[in-house]
């Protein structure tokens, strides 16, 4: 049978942790003789290739290779590759694993669509959940900017669209060796699948935190692969909005980070060393047209970075680094047929109370004094572009689950008499629709909201509410299937839903129940009102 999948694992001194992927692998939903896997030992000094040996040798669609050390998975991984038979190639790191559907579901998506990549949805205890999830894509293109925002290699790839192009790992010790890959990968592609209604991959950090490293990168060691990853993207693009999308990311992530660590704002030369190494990258290696897409008030770093101006990097960033979100119902939480809908505002506030504002200037915008006062040119600068990557989204994050939905939003953004710059819009949750199309899993779901405006991106939680009955929820689906969902205030009084009466149980409102559902609103405390 022609094999659809190979999956392709490097191993070092993996220990126990290996068994995480073998067991996702062992319980995948397409045939075991579908798929194959191969695993590359990159000369491990433990009992890694006795394990790996030993279940290769009773598990017919497994497969071993070893090689000696290289120190880094590159190598690994393309002696993987080289050695792989499947259509398509899923690299998988050696102390995660897969969703137990991934490769059915990604495999034919690919085959639907022709795909040269196919992104999965990402869940685990890495980092949260990001905007390109929030919903599948049959086909996007290397243009499509939210791609930019996974540059891990954890996907899966057309093996022939990786062999006629020539895309390999940078092998040996190096950094950023998983970017350098997509450097090739993503400008190439011609059809980019997105699943986000299943999820894919499983990304753990380890309890001994040995994926995760602690030891300090120097200057020298980092920076040139990140000028390096910035001559691929080019080498592969032609200037446009494909090659901005990859390195207006890297600007924006790799580069002005390093003007508002406690480091640099204290002048420590370690960490002066690194905004050196990354301001010599973007002078040498990013256009005018790359810094003009990032958001405004980065831009405005930018050009501060660009010339050196170490001072006023530095008030900048200590004027706007203590702000919050602040996110509320600007109105009643209602369910509407079985959706549960609620007007919303949200804002961005210092630490003194005060909100960002910005100032009519011209035909454009100023930034807030509050940030760009005393400083040579800052009351002046002015951009038009006040919605760039300005944004809300609701986060349904699941309790012990490490994964997330994200609810609908309709919103824009206004700038009130003052100056205040806000996003007034409805949030609608339904659960029968709001994983990706599918049904919300019964579960506990805290409900966060990420707010970006003008450069700026904070975490809040909706608080408060006032104490009310709880209601059973759903349209006529949910009431088929006598599914029950119920906002509420968690005990320190955040917005959470609770899906399957976990915590909540709803009963019927009908007459021979009312006494009963008295008996439960008055037991449960602070719910959302209907």
């Amino acid at each position: 049978m022609t094999v659809k999948v190979s999956i392709i694992i490097p191993v070092y001194n993996a220990g126990d942790y290996i068994e995480r992927p073998i067991n996702s692998l062992l319980k995948q939903s397409l045939p075991q003789d579908e798929f194959e896997v191969i695993f590359v030992d990159d000369g491990s000094t433990d009992d890694s290739a006795e394990r790996l040996k030993k279940i290769a040798d009773n598990t017919e669609n497994f497969r071993v290779f070893s090689m000696p050390n290289s120190g880094w998975p590159g190598r690994p991984r393309n002696v993987g590759v080289a050695n792989a038979r499947g259509e398509y190639i899923h690299f998988l790191d050696q102390d995660d694993a897969l969703g137990p559907k991934a490769l059915e579901v990604m495999y034919e998506r690919a085959q639907k669509n022709r795909s040269d990549i196919v992104v999965g949805k990402v869940k685990g205890n890495m980092r949260g959940p990001i905007r390109l999830f929030r919903e599948s894509a049959d086909s996007v293109g290397p243009e499509f900017a939210e791609l930019y925002e996974t540059l891990t290699p954890h996907k899966m790839f057309r093996r022939q669209f990786l062999l006629d192009n020539d895309i390999t790992f940078q092998e040996g010790r190096c950094r950023l060796e998983d970017q350098m890959f997509l450097a090739k990968a993503y400008p190439l592609a011609k059809s980019i699948t997105i699943v986000s209604d299943v999820v894919c991959y499983d990304w753990s950090k380890r309890d001994d935190g040995s994926n995760n490293s602690k030891s300090r990168t120097e200057p020298g060691d980092y920076y040139p692969w990140l000028a390096k990853t910035a001559q691929i993207v080019k080498a592969n693009t032609s200037p446009g909005p494909v090659r901005d999308a990859f390195l207006t990311r890297n600007y924006r992530v790799e580069v002005l980070r390093n003007t508002s660590t406690q480091g640099f704002l204290k002048g420590d030369p370690f960490s002066m060393g690194h905004y050196e190494a990354a301001r010599k990258v973007a002078v040498e290696e990013y256009s005018d047209s790359v810094r003009e897409g990032l958001p405004p008030l980065w831009r405005f770093r930018a050009e501060l970075l660009e010339a050196d101006r170490v001072e006023d990097l530095r008030k900048v960033a200590e004027r706007y680094r203590d702000t919050v979100s602040e996110v509320e119902f600007s109105g009643p939480v209602r369910w509407r047929r079985g959706v549960l809908v609620a007007p919303f505002r949200a804002r961005l506030r210092y630490q003194d109370g005060a909100t960002v504002k910005v100032r009519k200037l011209g035909d454009g915008y100023g930034l807030d004094l509050a940030v760009v006062q005393g400083i040579d040119g800052g009351p002046e600068w002015s951009f038009k572009d006040i919605e760039n990557r300005a944004v809300v989204d609701f986060q349904l994050r699941q309790r012990n689950k490490s994964q997330a939905w994200f609810a609908e939003v309709e919103s824009k953004l206004a700038v009130a008499a003052d100056g205040t710059v806000e996003i007034k819009g409805t949030v609608r949750i339904d659960p029968d629709t709001a994983a990706c199309g599918g049904r919300l899993p019964k579960g506990l779901y805290d409900v966060h909201v990420n707010v970006q405006m003008l450069g700026i991106e904070r975490m809040a939680r909706i608080e408060g509410g006032p104490v009310s009955e709880l209601l059973p929820c759903g349209g006529e689906r949910s009431q088929r299937l006598n599914i029950q969902a119920a906002p509420y205030w968690t005990r320190d009084g955040r917005l959470a839903l609770d899906i399957g009466g976990n915590m909540h149980p709803v009963p019927d409102k009908s007459r021979e129940s009312q006494a009963t559902w008295r008996k439960v609103a008055k037991k449960v405390k602070r719910v959302l009102s209907s």
